[in-house]
């Protein structure tokens, strides 16, 4: 399997790992990936929010996680999370990652995350404000 992104990626995030992010064979656990994922979508928004987005306020879930593991990551890499918003639709987003090693360009594993927005008030899902959009737009530098 191979990772090829649809879009070049324009936020990266460098992350250390903790030796407790180690299972029993020296490899990261893979429980850690979603965490270290999380980081990644954390500076991605807030990237984003300086394009008008207050992300304090949002209302959005998970609907969908895929994680695609490439390559063994071992503690003394020097990592970076890779984050791009991929696709906009009516209701929904999908992020795409990818943990790479800095020092060889390879990349370890990527994942693909549905995220849906929801109503403020009935917490049902809602269409995706147009501000949103804008924001993704101008961060990725392309239409959404």
């Amino acid at each position: 399997m191979d990772f090829t992104p649809a879009h070049p990626f324009h936020c990266s995030l460098p992350v250390q790992l903790r030796f407790s992010d180690l299972d029993t064979l020296g490899h990261v656990n893979n429980s850690v990936y979603l965490e270290l994922f999380d980081l990644g979508k954390s500076d991605y928004f807030q990237r984003a929010a300086a394009q008008r987005q207050d992300w304090n306020n949002v209302n959005v879930v998970i609907a969908n996680i895929n994680i695609n593991f490439l390559h063994e990551t071992l503690f003394d890499e020097p990592l970076a999370v890779l984050t791009q918003v991929d696709h906009v639709g009516n209701k929904s987003f999908t992020v795409v990652q990818a943990l790479q090693n800095t020092a060889t360009g390879q990349i370890k594993c990527f994942c693909s995350q549905v995220m849906v927005y929801l109503d403020p008030t009935s917490h049902h899902p809602a269409t995706l404000p147009q501000h949103w959009r804008d924001c993704f737009a101008t961060l990725e530098g392309r239409n959404m």
